[in-house]
């Protein structure tokens, strides 16, 4: 049984999460009709971990591990569900004590603090997505350290949550319930802790799934789009950046609007008509070193 983590194994764990994801990609993108039906939830979740990945150092501690997959899904994170992984990994990293070895009290903590980061930072929290499925299974996480603080146990426990979670996620949001299915973000936050789990405690297994039901091609087709473009950006802040004045300069633009930044470097989510117009009044506030824009109607078919 896996008491203490070391770096090695969170190492290990974002190679089976890559793998995971690649795996069910055709399935999540299939799933995914909220917050928009543009099927690219699998593409996106996987493109995000698989670069994460592959840039993760060969030694080093856990926070350093982590870090670093936060730094690289800072910049290279894709679509709204890559941006609240984005989220997550910088409050689970930054919560870590500096060790070589981690206990299962400074994982379940660790895994608290990137839940609230996530959070915290969307400004309209829908019931039913990776961010119910996160805070529930951080609670139970939580709460095995009344009973223990191995490691493998209480990540069993946080996966396990994560799953049943899953599973009441068309209960909890009106466009999941329309539909009969699950969140396909969540789906795909939970193959990210199944690859954990078979990292740090190979021996132990998490709840099944169960049958994964699929919206029909019909019920899914042709969503309405009240923003077209989703629209991604990175950009090195400038000093004398006011980050309140520039958060409400880029929301007034769309919606589903997230941002995630180190101090240095920030990274901006958003569903917007005039994507031109966003990267415009970003590049007042500091320089723009990426950007991706989307058609969301292209990609569900509706055009």
């Amino acid at each position: 049984m896996s008491v203490w983590v070391n770096g090695e194994q969170i190492r290990t764990g974002f190679a089976y999460a890559s793998e995971n994801l690649k795996g069910q990609k055709k399935i999540l993108n299939h799933l995914n009709v909220f917050p928009v039906a543009d099927r690219d939830t699998g593409v996106n979740m996987t493109r995000s971990m698989e670069r994460a990945a592959m840039a993760l150092p060969l030694s080093g501690t856990p926070a350093q591990i982590l870090e670093e997959a936060y730094l690289q899904l800072l910049e290279y994170a894709h679509g709204n569900s890559g941006t609240i992984l984005t989220l997550f990994f910088e409050g689970f990293s930054a919560a870590l004590p500096a060790r070589e070895q981690i206990s299962g009290r400074d994982l379940a903590l660790a895994f608290q603090a990137g839940a609230q980061t996530a959070e915290n930072a969307v400004p309209v929290p829908m019931a039913g997505t990776i961010l119910t499925v996160a805070s529930q299974s951080a609670r139970a996480g939580i709460s095995m350290l009344d009973v223990t603080e191995d490691a493998g146990l209480i990540f069993k426990r946080i996966t396990d949550e994560a799953h049943s979670a899953l599973l009441l996620t068309p209960r909890q949001n009106p466009i999941l319930r329309k539909f009969q299915v699950i969140d396909s973000g969540a789906y795909g936050f939970c193959l990210i802790l199944d690859g954990f789990l078979k990292s740090i405690a190979p021996e132990l297994s998490a709840v099944p799934y169960g049958e994964i039901r699929l919206p029909s091609q019909e019920s899914a087709a042709a969503p309405e789009l009240l923003h077209r473009y989703c629209t991604e950006f990175v950009m090195e802040i400038s000093p004398d950046t006011d980050m309140p004045e520039f958060e409400q300069a880029i929301k007034a633009h769309g919606s589903f609007y997230l941002c995630v930044s180190n101090g240095l470097l920030c990274k901006v989510h958003i569903h917007t008509n005039t994507p031109e117009d966003v990267i415009k009044t970003a590049s007042g506030y500091g320089s723009i070193r990426s950007q991706k824009i989307d058609d969301m109607a292209q990609e569900a078919g509706v055009l």
